[in-house]
C-alpha cells in the first residue's frame, strides 16, 4: 500500500521539529542563539526535507547529502566559529536528533504504530500536524530533563560563551566564570581571561609582536608564567546578558579545562552590557 505525503504538513511539520531540536541543542551547548537565526535555520531544514520526495539514491549517498544538510543548518543557527565549533555543534545536534528520533519512535508506537515514511534519510509522519507538534514538545521537554539530570546543574550563570577578535578575525568557545580567577595583566591592572590556545589559535600575534605580554601565576600545584595579549574586542554572552568587553587580556593556555575552554575572570562580568 502506497504512503500519501502531504508537502504542506511535511514542511510545516519538520520547521518546528528543526526549532525544537536546534533550541534543545543551543541549551546542551550552553551557548546563546538568536531566535531569528534559528528560525531561519529551521525553515531551511524544513525545505530539505523535500528529499524525501526524489526516488531512492544510494544509502552512502543519502547519508553524505543528510550530513550536508545538518551542517548548512548548524552554520546558518550559530553561525561559523571554526572548524573545531563547528564539529561539536553538528555532533550536538545529531544528539538531539538521535535522543528525538528515539523518543519519537517510543511515542509513535504506542498511540499508534503505523503510517510512518522512511526515505533518504528522512523520516514522515502520517499524522495530524498538532499531534506530531505536541509530541515534539514534550520530547524536547524530556531531552532538557536529561541535560540537566546527566551534569548541566550548574548554575546558568556561570557558564557562558565569549567571542574575541583581533585584526578582524573572531574566535568562539565555551567559558566559565572561574571565582579563583584574579589574573590582572601586570602593568595595566586589566583582568585576564585564561583560554586553550587552540580555542583562539588564529588569533594569538606573533612572536616579535609588542601586543604580547607575561601574565604570571600562582596555583597550589606550582607558579608560572603565561604569554598573553590583549584582542581588539571580547564579547560576553552570559543567559540574556550581552556584555562587551573592550579592554582584557587572553592569557593562552596549552592544556583545556572541564566543560569548556576559558577560564574567566569574575571581574569581566562586571562591565557595562552591551
Amino acid at each position: 500500500m502506497k504512503q500519501t505525503i502531504y508537502v504542506d504538513v511535511l514542511v510545516a511539520v519538520n520547521f518546528f521539529i528543526n526549532y525544537f531540536l536546534l533550541l534543545a541543542t543551543s541549551r546542551f551547548l550552553a551557548m546563546p542563539v538568536r531566535r531569528g537565526r534559528l528560525a531561519a535555520a529551521s525553515a531551511l531544514g524544513a525545505f530539505l526535507s523535500l528529499f524525501i520526495l526524489l526516488p531512492d539514491v544510494p544509502a552512502f549517498l543519502s547519508l553524505a547529502v543528510k550530513l550536508l544538510m545538518s551542517v548548512c543548518i548548524v552554520l546558518l543557527a550559530f553561525r561559523f566559529h571554526g572548524i573545531r565549533s563547528l564539529v561539536r555543534e553538528t555532533a550536538a545536534f545529531y544528539v538531539m536528533n538521535f535522543a528525538f528520533a528515539g523518543l519519537m519512535l517510543a511515542l509513535w508506537y504506542f498511540l499508534a504504530p503505523q503510517g510512518l515514511v522512511i526515505r533518504n534519510s528522512i523520516v514522515y509522519f502520517n499524522i495530524s500536524p498538532v499531534l506530531l507538534i505536541l509530541l515534539a514538545a514534550v520530547c524536547y521537554l524530556i531531552i532538557r530533563l536529561v541535560n540537566r539530570i546527566t551534569g548541566r546543574q550548574m548554575p546558568k550563570e556561570l557558564f557562558c560563551r565569549i567571542v574575541v577578535s583581533r585584526a578582524g578575525v573572531s574566535c568562539s568557545c565555551t567559558a566559565r566564570v572561574d571565582t579563583g580567577n584574579s589574573l590582572r595583566e601586570p602593568f595595566s591592572n586589566e583582568p585576564v581571561a585564561v583560554v586553550r590556545k587552540a580555542a583562539v589559535e588564529r588569533i594569538i600575534p606573533p612572536e616579535n609582536s609588542l601586543n604580547l605580554r607575561l601574565v604570571p601565576f600562582h596555583t597550589v600545584s606550582g607558579s608560572g608564567v603565561l604569554q598573553a595579549f590583549r584582542p581588539d574586542q571580547m564579547t560576553i554572552y552570559s543567559g540574556k546578558r550581552v556584555i562587551s568587553v573592550p579592554r582584557v587580556y587572553i592569557a593562552v593556555s596549552k592544556i583545556g579545562f572541564d566543560g569548556c575552554d576559558a577560564l574567566l575572570n569574575p571581574d569581566l562580568l562586571q562591565k557595562t552590557s552591551g
